[in-house]
């Protein structure tokens, strides 16, 4: 009779978000009508112990970052409400677009035809930084980009590198409007971005320019 007692306080608890990855699975099975969610990211609120920072972003029809609707916050608040702990509070908040581009210079092997060398090395850059592999908060990790580079076929060497941002308009181009600066922002071969952000290289067949010698 014991055990038939708290049967149905626990039933509920399960119900609840307590964890970080209880909220994030609430938050991937909102119902798709309410509008949906690319990535989510969580951080503590340094001010209030008591509540949650959730940053959400979406894809447009393009597969290209853009912030979440007034709506589907709205929704979203509105879901996770009944799970919450009562001592808990959510801010939903816009995740912050770094838009970005890589240059690059190579020398190639003895033979190798450097139009080929260069187009290789560039799909292979396009696969490292795809925003598919990327959550929010995920520093950009220059090895990874150096990394597919010199494990191109052809690659002798690599000369330069170098990450810089793209913010507003640019070429014809529409970026975010978030200014970053990736140089000091580097640390220990990361880029770091500012809290609740994520990276997105937008064109890649326009921002990843090379040369080969």
């Amino acid at each position: 009779e014991d055990l038939r007692r708290l049967i149905p306080a626990a039933r509920n608890q399960q119900m609840r978000i307590v964890t970080v990855q209880d909220l994030l699975a609430r938050v991937y099975t909102l119902p798709p009508s309410f509008g949906r969610v690319y990535r989510a990211g969580v951080r503590k609120n340094e001010e209030n112990p008591l509540t949650t920072e959730l940053y959400l972003i979406c894809q447009d029809a393009n597969r290209n970052l853009v912030l979440a609707p007034d709506a589907l916050k709205k929704n979203m608040r509105t879901y996770l409400n009944e799970f919450r702990m009562i001592s808990d509070g959510i801010d939903i908040l816009d995740t912050t677009i770094v838009n970005y581009s890589v240059n690059f210079a190579v020398v190639c092997t003895p033979g190798s035809n450097k139009g080929t060398v260069l187009a290789n090395t560039i799909s292979a850059i396009k696969n490292v930084v795809d925003i598919k592999y990327y959550q929010i908060d995920q520093p950009l990790v220059e090895a990874d980009i150096i990394n597919a580079i010199i494990n191109t076929a052809g690659v002798l060497s690599l000369i330069s590198l170098s990450t810089d941002n793209r913010n507003g308009e640019f070429e014809n181009r529409e970026y975010s409007e978030y200014e970053f600066d990736m140089t000091n922002n580097l640390y220990k071969g990361l880029i770091i971005g500012p809290p609740g952000s994520i990276f997105e290289l937008k064109y890649p067949d326009s921002d990843i320019v090379g040369t080969a010698e």
